[in-house]
């Protein structure tokens, strides 16, 4: 028996009805979500950061592990993608307890292979590297370290650690010239090199004694990392680093661990490094138009500004950069240094106060930056340095 003619219309207002209300969920969800994504912070991709183990013992060669260090330290920041270090450095030795480098620098590791981070690169020094080998406990951890790390980087005498591992045999590999000999007998199955300051093999990079170990760090920066932040550290550990021409060549420029974004941001602060600050400008300016929500764009834009003398620009730049958690008490610091530069005393303390609020505790920036000269000798910038 057929329905009624009213019946099959209030199906259909029904079904339409169903229809309609569906379709407005699915529209309001997706235009949520599209809000969200819109307001959502630029992030930094994770895991940028590599762990960098310094292998300290009884007798360890000063410079041997300090040199690598300060590399490393160093690149950490020259290096940084957007908050993040390029490196974590600590010390790991064989068992977590005071020991002495050189007879007189008492140094307090800060892991025991026990409890050490799995390293990405592991740094070996040289001095009394018997103390190593005669560790069961220790050769046991640093096998396993090298063959999971990225990369393992031996100085002087330490290349006997990974050459009494075996895991040097076939390869190529140098140490401390006196050392040459002691190798060559007690790894037959290494060629040792003379005459070089280190020897790359890939995963495993063995360097000459004491300060070559700092070429050899210097060139694991360049390989991670690109030339450009490998020549910043050497420029800000006044070194002189000068690598052969068929290595050069072989340098990326750009950092190769960075995603497009970041290396669109590297570009920016080489202009700055050059004081080339229109083109800065043109990049920052690029970089946020097609990603408003990233806050270093904004805060590199803003200190571009700062540097050009646009005070009003500068500002307007630095109070959208100080919306983003990660970057607002830099960004404050830099609205500050603008209003200063202005005449406006009173809301570049403003300012100031809102960037310590925000965790700005960098007091020597506060000392040295130029654009605050007009605020030094008044009683609220001695509240601001004893607040820092």
């Amino acid at each position: 028996m057929s329905q009624a003619p009213w019946k099959k219309w209030m199906m259909r207002v029904v079904w339409l009805g169903a229809v309609v209300l569906v379709t407005a969920l699915i529209v309001r969800r997706f235009g949520s979500m599209r809000t969200a994504q819109a307001n959502e912070e630029v992030r930094v991709p994770q895991n940028y950061t590599r762990n960098v183990a310094i292998v300290l013992y009884e007798g360890v060669e000063l410079l041997d592990f300090a040199g690598p260090g300060e590399v490393f330290a160093a690149a950490a920041n020259t290096g940084a993608d957007r908050g993040q270090s390029a490196f974590k450095v600590y010390t790991v030795a064989p068992v977590r307890q005071p020991l002495k480098s050189q007879g007189f620098v008492t140094i307090h590791p800060d892991y025991g292979v026990d409890d050490a981070p799995s390293p990405d690169i592991l740094v070996i020094p040289g001095g009394s590297s018997q103390t190593l080998l005669q560790s069961e406990r220790f050769m046991t951890w640093a096998r396993a370290a090298m063959k999971t790390a990225k990369l393992t980087l031996t100085v002087c005498t330490g290349a006997f650690v990974p050459a009494t591992a075996g895991m040097l045999d076939g390869q190529s590999a140098t140490t401390h010239h006196s050392a040459f000999d002691r190798l060559r007998s007690a790894a037959p199955q290494v060629t040792v090199i003379e005459g070089k300051r280190f020897v790359d093999n890939g995963s495993i990079i063995t360097t000459a004694g004491v300060s070559a170990g700092i070429d050899g760090a210097l060139h694991a920066v360049a390989r991670l990392l690109g030339r450009n932040v490998a020549d910043n550290t050497a420029s800000y550990m006044e070194y002189h680093w000068t690598p052969e021409a068929y290595l050069s060549a072989s340098y990326p420029y750009l950092n190769p661990s960075l995603d497009e974004h970041g290396r669109e941001l590297q570009q920016a602060s080489i202009h700055e490094g050059a004081k080339d600050w229109a083109q800065a400008e043109k990049v920052y300016r690029a970089v946020v138009e097609k990603s408003p929500r990233d806050g270093f764009g904004w805060v590199g834009l803003s200190g571009v500004l700062q540097a050009k003398g646009e005070w009003d620009a500068a500002i307007e730049a630095g109070e959208r950069a100080a919306s983003f958690a990660t970057v607002r008490s830099d960004a404050l610091f830099n609205v500050a240094c603008a209003y200063a530069r202005k005449g406006n005393k009173n809301e570049a303390f403003n300012q100031l106060r809102m960037a310590v609020t925000a965790g700005f505790n960098q007091k020597w920036r506060l000392d040295a930056e130029p654009d605050l000269a007009s605020l030094r000798g008044d009683a609220r910038y001695e509240q601001l340095v004893k607040a820092l």
